[in-house]
C-alpha cells in the first residue's frame, strides 16, 4: 500500500488477478485506487466521503466508469482459472442487448480471453449440459402492445428484452413505438437467433433452439396452458418458428463457418 502526503489518496494492489467487468468488457483488476470525494463526485457517484476506483491491466489505468457507483465488488467476475456458470454474466449479456456493444459471442470470448471458463453444465449435476432447447417466458406488460422476453436461468441464458409490436405488425426491442423502426436488426427475431447461433459456436452445439410460453405467474399450476394466447399479435404467436426458422436458415446459408471457426472443444 502507498499513500500520497496529503492523506487524500492511497492505493491498494491486488496480487489476487481478479477480472472486473466495466460495462460490457472484462479487465485485468491491478488494484484500486480509493480518494477523499468531491462533491462533484458524490453527485456522479452517490457516494460518501470515500470513492474507490478501479486500476485495470498492464497500462495500470485508473477507470472512472458509471458501473462503479455502486462499489467494484458486485464487478469482479471471477480470477484467471476459476470456471464460472453462464448465468454469471446475466447482467453483463442484458446491457449488451441494450447497448449492442458486441455480439453475445464477444462477451463470452472476452472473458474467456481473461482465463475464464463459462461452463453449460447443470448447477445440480455439473456431467450433465444444459438442455438444448431454450424455453423464453412472455409476460404482456398491462394488456398493451408491449412485452418482456426472458429465459429459464438454469440454461443457457438469452437476454431479457423488453419489446412491442410496431404499427407493421412486427415484434421490436424497447417499449415506444417509434416512426422508423430501425431496420431488420431491431427485430426481436433476428436478434434473439443471433444470440442462439453464437450460443451454438461458442459451445459447439449446433441443435440449440428456441420455445416460446406465455411467462408463468406464481400461484399457475404445472397443469396450466402456457401456450401462446390467441388474441396476442401474430408476430408473438409465430415468434417461437420464426426465431428457429432464422436461426436454422443462417447455419444453411453458411454451412462452412461452424467449421472453419470452430473451437476447440475445452
Amino acid at each position: 500500500m502507498s499513500e500520497d502526503e496529503s492523506k487524500k489518496i492511497r492505493v491498494e494492489l491486488d496480487h489476487e488477478q481478479k477480472v472486473i467487468r466495466l460495462g460490457c468488457w472484462f479487465y485485468d483488476l491491478k488494484g484500486v485506487l480509493i480518494a477523499e470525494t468531491t462533491d462533484e463526485d458524490k453527485e456522479k457517484y452517490r457516494c460518501g466521503k470515500f470513492m474507490t476506483y478501479p486500476i485495470v491491466d498492464d497500462d495500470w489505468e485508473v477507470r472512472e466508469d458509471d458501473c462503479i457507483k455502486d462499489g467494484i465488488g458486485d464487478l469482479v467476475v471471477g480470477k484467471k482459472g476459476d470456471t464460472i456458470p453462464l448465468i454469471e454474466l446475466r447482467d453483463v449479456l442484458n446491457l449488451n442487448a441494450e447497448e449492442r456493444s458486441g455480439d453475445y459471442s464477444d462477451i463470452l470470448t472476452d472473458v474467456e480471453r481473461h482465463e475464464i471458463t463459462v461452463s453449460n453444465r447443470m448447477e445440480n449435476n455439473p456431467q450433465e449440459e444444459f438442455p438444448e432447447t431454450i424455453t423464453l417466458e412472455i409476460h404482456r406488460i398491462r394488456n398493451t402492445d408491449t412485452f418482456s422476453i426472458y429465459c429459464d436461468e438454469k440454461g443457457y441464458y438469452i437476454p431479457r428484452r423488453e419489446s412491442h409490436v410496431g404499427k407493421d405488425g412486427i415484434l421490436y426491442q424497447g417499449l415506444e413505438v417509434k416512426e422508423s423502426e430501425g431496420g431488420q436488426y431491431q427485430q426481436i427475431v433476428y436478434q434473439i437467433a443471433d444470440d442462439v447461433n453464437c450460443l451454438c459456436w461458442f459451445f459447439n452445439k449446433h441443435n440449440l433452439r428456441i420455445r416460446c410460453q406465455r411467462a408463468r405467474y406464481l400461484g399457475d399450476s404445472e397443469s396450466e396452458d402456457y401456450s401462446i394466447p390467441d388474441d396476442w399479435h401474430q408476430s408473438l404467436k409465430t415468434l417461437e418458428d420464426d426465431i428457429n426458422s432464422e436461426i436454422a436458415r443462417r447455419q444453411e446459408e453458411y454451412p462452412d463457418d461452424y467449421n472453419h471457426f470452430k473451437r476447440p472443444i475445452l
